[in-house]
């Protein structure tokens, strides 16, 4: 049995079995790696996400069982705290919907950046800290299994040696997917990171780097300073670019995935 959505699946009344009081049901039309609806009730904001394929199941199920394993432990930012439900054997995730924009639509000044900067700093150091209760992968063996999903475009899982490399040289927990559109920021701060299907064990230099190949540029000094500070080590920008080149790999493939079998998804300006 299939243990994935398809457009085809009725999404409002999945959702209607699982909310009361439903007064508006908003799909996003942007979601890369799962069917995500924008859902208002009498009694508050919820966000659905339903996965598009088996890998991102798998992935969504993992995310779920990690963030409840945290729980109520400090990140210094909200979390969301997802709700791991099943329709015909087919897992998707409710939680509530967190205010705030998210990093690559906020406008901020500088002082913002630079105060923002050392907050991302400050959850990464956090967030290493974490044991899991249960196995994660290395990064770079989670893009691995990624590349299969895109693999009808000729992808050359070679290109991944630069973060195996990386990854010899130590492993720490990381988010694994660190881009702006997962940092939510409100009056200027950061207030939650979302989105950690990606987590996983990687090169203390992954997740900055995949932030760095994403940000605006006026925001990545105040991000390798703040990040050497927490961390108390010297970025090495050597490293920084050749971890970019794998993740821009990654979505380049995965953008041409996207693109012959998810004609639906809305892709941002600079992937279109």
């Amino acid at each position: 049995m299939r243990k994935f959505f398809k457009a085809t699946d009725n999404f409002f009344d999945i959702i209607n079995l699982q909310l009361k009081n439903v007064k508006s049901i908003k799909q996003e039309s942007s979601g890369w790696t799962n069917f995500v609806f924008i859902v208002s009730t009498k009694t508050g904001k919820f966000v659905f996400r339903f996965p598009r394929n088996a890998f991102f199941a798998n992935a969504l199920v993992k995310e779920c069982m990690f963030l409840q394993q945290l729980g109520g432990k400090e990140l210094g930012v909200m979390l969301p705290k997802l709700k791991l439900c099943y329709y015909k054997s087919k897992p998707y995730s409710v939680h509530e919907y967190i205010k705030g924009k998210s990093l690559s639509k906020a406008k901020l000044f500088f002082w913002q950046k630079k105060r923002i900067a050392k907050d991302i700093a400050e959850f990464l150091l956090a967030l290493s800290k974490i044991k899991p209760a249960f196995k994660l992968p290395k990064t770079s063996t989670f893009l691995n299994q990624l590349s299969k999903v895109s693999d009808k475009q000729g992808y050359d899982i070679k290109k991944h040696k630069p973060l195996v490399l990386a990854e010899k040289q130590g492993l720490i927990l990381t988010h694994g997917d660190l881009n702006p559109g997962n940092l939510i920021v409100k009056n200027g701060k950061l207030v939650a990171v979302v989105d950690f299907a990606f987590v996983s064990y990687s090169s203390v230099f992954n997740d900055v780097s995949r932030l760095l190949a994403r940000c605006e540029k006026s925001f990545e000094k105040h991000l390798i300073k703040a990040f050497e500070n927490k961390f108390n080590l010297r970025v090495d920008v050597k490293q920084i670019c050749a971890l970019q080149s794998v993740w821009q790999y990654v979505e380049k493939k995965y953008v041409e995935y996207i693109k012959l079998n998810h004609p639906d998804i809305i892709l941002p300006k600079n992937f279109a």
